[in-house]
């Protein structure tokens, strides 16, 4: 059975050189691209059994993308591949319904199986990155030494935050008052331990809780 792939990577010589590999695998059929707006305009003319998403991508990242493609195809398969430790997002890629996750540093053998294993709907994730999260969850290490975890819904806070969204906005988004929003708020600043919008987007980046976009 021939499968159809979209790769979406923007460091081109990695997205290539994947792409030469996976279709060396003769029943796999691969389109690459590089940005997330490109990657929906393919998905207009084509039909794929799985999608392959760079985490950390400018403009759009794996995340929104992720969240987009699902928008448009329910029953999309979405692999999410990085160079990363991709733990901090784990929660919310799988709520958003990705199917698994590779690291850039498999091996080729390792590769193929990890997209093979998607395409029959076994679900991926790297085993360095199973017993980080059995260890510690969703926590994350201060420069205190102190270990803290957001909820999923202070971290979601923190990414409209980082958006750039206001009080308000984010109280429209949520279906939530805005007195909601600022208690939010107010405990992701207590558990980063800082006093502005800026320290906690600042924080949050350090500490690999929000992504990343200029890689």
């Amino acid at each position: 059975m021939a499968y159809q792939i979209l790769l979406v990577d923007d460091h081109k010589i990695v997205g290539e050189g994947t792409k030469r590999l996976l279709e060396e695998v003769g029943d796999l059929t691969v389109d690459y691209v590089s940005s997330g707006s490109a990657a929906l305009e393919k998905m207009a003319g084509s039909d794929y059994d799985l999608f392959i998403v760079d985490l950390h991508m400018p403009v759009m990242n794996g995340i929104e993308l992720t969240q987009s493609i699902k928008n448009e195809q329910s029953n999309a398969r979405i692999l999410i591949y990085t160079g990363y430790d991709t733990t901090a997002y784990f929660n919310k890629l799988v709520q958003l319904g990705a199917v698994g996750f590779i690291s850039k540093n498999f091996s080729n053998d390792q590769l193929i199986y990890a997209v093979m294993c998607a395409l029959n709907d076994l679900a991926v994730i790297p085993q360095e990155w199973l017993d980080t999260l059995k260890r510690d969850g969703q926590k994350v290490k201060l420069g205190s030494g102190e270990h803290v975890s957001l909820t999923e819904v202070e971290h979601d806070v923190l990414h409209y935050v980082e958006k750039g969204y206001s009080n308000d906005e984010i109280a429209s988004e949520f279906h939530v008052s805005k007195r909601t929003v600022e208690r939010y708020l107010t405990k992701i600043f207590q558990k980063l331990h800082v006093t502005s919008r800026a320290d906690a987007i600042e924080e949050g980046k350090r500490l690999g809780i929000l992504v990343k976009l200029d890689f």
